[in-house]
């Protein structure tokens, strides 16, 4: 069910598009936390319990946020760039920062990381 209304959330909630290019996360680690705060801990612990292999269900709901609301498309080059600098090869670098779908899974994944890391500190 979240794996599509996170989108609605996101938007009715914490953001109406982000327009001016100034708002926009320009690193990973800016995306990373503005996307769990702005979740509620119902949609984290959705996230969290979610196998790596499976996050790509998110493409259409979390996806879309980071894609749309962080300007992948409208030219937020700095993100692209940061997730583009994570690869090792060539090719894959070029892949991201031509692919904003490429770089939304990448943030999803370091989302749902993040939020495993925490659970694991958490439990020790």
């Amino acid at each position: 069910m979240l794996k599509t209304d996170i989108s609605k959330y996101f938007f009715y909630h914490n953001y109406i598009l982000m327009p001016d290019s100034s708002l926009w996360p320009r690193t990973i680690d800016d995306a990373i936390e503005r996307i769990i705060s702005g979740m509620s801990e119902e949609e984290k612990s959705e996230l969290r319990n979610t196998h790596e292999r499976e996050l790509i269900n998110f493409h259409f709901g979390l996806g879309w946020v980071i894609r749309n609301e962080f300007g992948l498309y409208q030219g937020n080059d700095a993100l692209l760039k940061a997730c583009a600098r994570t690869r090792l090869n060539a090719f894959e670098k070029l892949l991201f920062m031509n692919d904003p779908d490429e770089a939304s899974g990448f943030i999803i994944e370091e989302v749902w990381k993040q939020l495993n890391s925490v659970t694991q500190l958490m439990s020790h």
